[in-house]
Order: C-alpha cells, then structure tokens, then sequence
C-alpha cells in the first residue's frame, strides 16, 4: 500500500530543502512512501534543489503546475498519485517524524476521511518581527479559537495538513480550482456534507512557519480576508462567523470614523468621534490582556506591542474581506472537471 505526499511549491528555496528532509525522515511501516511536488514553475533555486533530491530518491517527483495555483497543485498531484491515501502537505512546515504513521493509524482508528496532527507555529527565528507574527499567529485572539492552528483534539470541522483517503478526494471532484484560498475549507465542508467525518490527533504535530515579517503578516491578512468574501459566494457553508469577525471590526471602524468626522464638521459634535476612540481602546485593551496572558506562556518584553500589531492585523483582514465584497465576484467553480488536466 503507497501513500502519496502531495506538496504544491513556489519559489521555496529558502525551506524546500528542510521540507523535503522532514518528508525523508519520516518513520513508518503500514505503507509505502511517494512524494509528489507540485511546483509553479519557481523562478528562483526550488525546482533544482528538487531534483537534486529527486535524482538520490527515485520515489520523489515533480509535477509542473503551470497555473501556479495551490487547488491547480493539489489536483495535479491528485491525477499523479499512486497511492491508496494521500497526504496534503505544506513547504512552509516541518513534520515530527511519525506525521504521517500516526496520522494514517488515528485515520483508520477513528473511520474518519481525513486526519491531521497538531499544528505548532513557530518562527524561522528568535528576531523581532519572525516572533511578532509567531504571537500573532498563536493568540486566540489573533487568530480565534476555531483556527487550523488552533484547533483542538478530537472529531473536528477541518483539518490542516492531513492524511486523506484518496478515493473521498476523487469521488467529490477534487479542489475547486477557482478559490486560490480557502480551497481546504470548501474541500472539508464537502467531505462533511458527504457524511464523513474529520479527525485531529495531538499524538503527533508539525511545526508551521509564520510569515516572516510584519509587511507579509499584513499582505497576508488581506489577501486571507479578500478569499473569505469570495469563497461564501461559492461554498457558503464552508465559512463560519469568525471568518468574518475582522470585516466586522474593520467595517464599524469605518462607518463610525466617517460618521463622526461628518457629525464635526455638520453639527460641531465630537460624540461620534468619542464613540469611534472608545471602539478603538476597547479593541486596544483587550489585544493587552491577552498579551498579557501570554506572559505565562513566554514572558518576552517585546510583547508590548502585540495590541497594536493585532489591531493592525484585524484591520488589514477585514480590509480584505471588505474590498473582495466591493469587488464582486463572476467566475462559477467547474465542479466536474477540478481534478481533470
């Protein structure tokens, strides 16, 4: 029996080699291994460290993904996969060495779908900025409680990075290849809808890698926010309310900055204007009790910026969320050709 990783990359020079080394380094016995990059034609070093790698392990292969899409790269990987189960893997994490075993043993333990293992964020590196958006990231109330990365144990709603029965994947069409984001949460839902069922074990993790500075924490927010607007006109069961709590936030700091400004210069009336500043402390005073409630967890100076940093974040992600409603969106999701070439 084969299990199949299934990797999509581009320009991951900086991280190929440590995630193609964490694959390798994989510990297991109920199967055998094939590892398939998905690569979107990197510009940079990626796709000759990959045959670097490929010409010492015959068991590993790249699969050009001309449409540099991550769904286009799940499906191709899909089509190419001899393996009986599959594994969706990320460039930008590295896996405890029994990932896959135990995810595929609690897989079949469980009768689940799919099966993921505890997802660990932690920064490329102890610098100012890589551990700003590693706070960020672990906080409840950065990220909220039902994120991927921080997702309890047990039947769940989604699972990242997972052990998939292959044929589950095939018989609902593979990834929507029209959502450049969120195509795991539309490819989870559906697997729920079909009746099946989703499983994460804290028997074993993976460590996730954070955006590196805060201009990518940010571009990320938006670029996260603009899916979420996209992906409930196409799969609207596959979103939940705290998906859309930052457009929320970001929304009201809108509708009451420009009601106040307009109640100064109309009325000579500051009340509105107090309301949007109480908003704005209310938001700031509880970013500070949560970074002070991470002190127990990591007591680090630095933290006392994190209520900015995650005032900024929900912003930016609402601002996402808020331009991809604007902007609307036509294209309809090919349902019976997502995994076809």
């Amino acid at each position: 029996m084969i299990l199949s990783i299934i990797c999509p990359t581009y320009n991951e020079e900086k991280y190929i080699a440590d995630t193609l080394d964490s694959f390798l380094s994989q510990k297991y016995h109920s199967f055998e291994l094939e590892i398939l990059i998905c690569d979107g034609r990197s510009t940079d070093e990626t796709r000759k460290i990959i045959e670097e790698y490929s010409n010492r392990y015959p068991f590993i292969r790249m699969i050009d993904n001309p449409e540099r899409k991550t769904p286009f790269a799940f499906n191709a990987g899909l089509k190419s996969a001899k393996g009986e189960y599959v594994a969706i893997l990320g460039a930008h994490a590295k896996y405890q060495q029994d990932y896959l075993q135990v995810c595929y043993e609690e897989l079949i333990k469980s009768g689940a779908a799919g099966c993921s293992g505890r997802i660990i964020t932690k920064s490329s590196s102890g610098r100012y900025e890589p551990k700003l958006c590693e706070w960020v990231s672990l906080s409840i109330f950065g990220v909220s409680s039902n994120s991927s990365r921080t997702i309890k144990e047990g039947y769940a709603h989604s699972v990242p990075y997972p052990v998939f029965k292959k044929q589950v994947l095939l018989d609902l069409g593979g990834y929507d290849n029209t959502l450049e984001r969120n195509q795991d949460n539309d490819m989870n839902q559906r697997i729920l809808d079909a009746g099946h069922t989703l499983y994460s074990t804290w028997k074993t993790w993976c460590y996730y890698r954070p955006p590196s500075d805060l201009k990518a924490l940010m571009k990320y927010a938006v670029k996260n926010g603009f899916w979420n607007a996209k992906s409930v006109r196409i799969h609207a069961r596959s979103m939940r309310i705290h998906h859309f709590i930052p457009f929320f936030f970001t929304l009201g700091l809108i509708l009451l900055g420009v009601a106040g400004l307009t109640e100064l210069l109309l009325l000579k009336s500051t009340w509105l204007l107090s309301v949007f500043g109480l908003f704005v402390s209310m938001h700031l005073l509880l970013g500070l009790l949560f970074t002070i409630r991470s002190l127990k967890y990591e007591n680090d100076g630095r933290k006392i910026v994190l209520p900015f940093v995650f005032f900024a974040f929900h912003f930016s992600y609402g601002w996402g969320t808020l331009k991809g409603f604007l902007q609307g969106y036509n294209a309809q999701p090919k349902l019976n050709t997502r995994y076809q070439s």
